[in-house]
């Protein structure tokens, strides 16, 4: 969680993002950048557009996002920024696809995000500019609780997007046409499968059901789902019910014996295997990290 890229790196050879940079989240502050190919990655995108407007190129179809927006965009659709106009700044933030599915969203809200809409937030509010710039310097300290912080404050200005009135390009209505040309094939199935793990993550679930709401055979489900996001669909479920207990160990004081229950594990031993595999600390240790830091040796 504390090692945050700054910036998401690319194979020289493919528009694909490298491995290793799709379950992180990010953090970039920078003067916009003309972009000289379209690229996709993994994870849900946020970008700040201070005093400067952009043009993009999203799956093959022209945007134009003016100055003082926000938009939000689900990153493994093909993305271009093909110019820029102003001399101010931009923020992009990189927030794990599966960090997003676990904030519990509403389903309409997920739906354009993951049908391929670029989310544009009507107008920017006075703190905006100041958040971000706060954000910067905390996730600079590399401290725990206030990274923690941050994803939970980022969360909330996601959510606060929702709840008020947002605009889209309309692009999910004219993508249809543009199937010959889509980059990334097989993303209907993926959307599918996305929203079935994260309706269902909490609950025993199996490949077989995961695949069969898709109509795929089982095998074919699971290549495709490697081949778009990198990891495999039980890693990302396992990551999923990660998130979730996660929020559970900061937010409550729930024993944790029902945390890994709540969160889909189904039994106490293997949430204590993945969790310490994936942080290197038991989640009793997580919890006194972040509730009494200053209690650490």
């Amino acid at each position: 969680m504390l090692d945050w890229v700054n910036r998401i790196a690319f194979n020289e050879s493919s528009p694909l993002e490298s491995q290793g940079y799709e379950n992180s989240f990010g953090f970039q502050k920078h003067k916009p950048e003309v972009m000289e190919n379209s690229h996709w990655h993994g994870h849900i995108e946020i970008n700040y557009l201070f005093n400067c407007s952009a043009d993009y190129l999203i799956n093959g179809q022209k945007i134009s996002v003016p100055e003082g927006k926000m938009i939000l965009f689900w990153a493994s659709i093909p993305h271009q920024m093909t110019a820029t106009e102003g001399a101010g700044e931009m923020v992009n933030i990189y927030i794990p696809l599966e960090a997003f599915l676990s904030w519990k969203f509403s389903d309409e809200f997920i739906s354009e995000v993951l049908h391929g809409e670029v989310l544009v937030a009507d107008a920017l509010h006075a703190s905006d500019q100041y958040l971000t710039r706060m954000w910067e310097r905390d996730l600079a300290r590399k401290e725990l609780t206030m990274t923690v912080q941050v994803i939970d404050e980022i969360r909330n200005r996601i959510r606060r997007m929702s709840l008020e009135s947002f605009s889209t390009f309309n692009l999910v209505q004219s993508t249809d046409a543009l199937d010959s040309k889509k980059l990334v094939s097989g993303l209907p199935h993926i959307q599918t499968i996305l929203r079935f793990i994260a309706d269902n993550y909490d609950q025993k679930i199996t490949i077989k059901d995961i695949a069969a709401e898709t109509g795929l055979h089982p095998n074919y489900a699971m290549k495709l789902f490697i081949r778009v996001l990198k990891i495999s669909i039980k890693q990302y479920v396992n990551k999923l019910r990660l998130q979730h207990a996660q929020a559970l160990l900061i937010d409550t004081n729930e024993p944790i014996l029902n945390i890994a229950l709540k969160a889909g594990f189904g039994s106490i031993s293997r949430f204590y295997d993945i969790f310490h595999r994936e942080f290197q600390k038991t989640p009793q240790q997580f919890r006194n990290d972040i509730v009494n830091p200053s209690n650490k040796c």
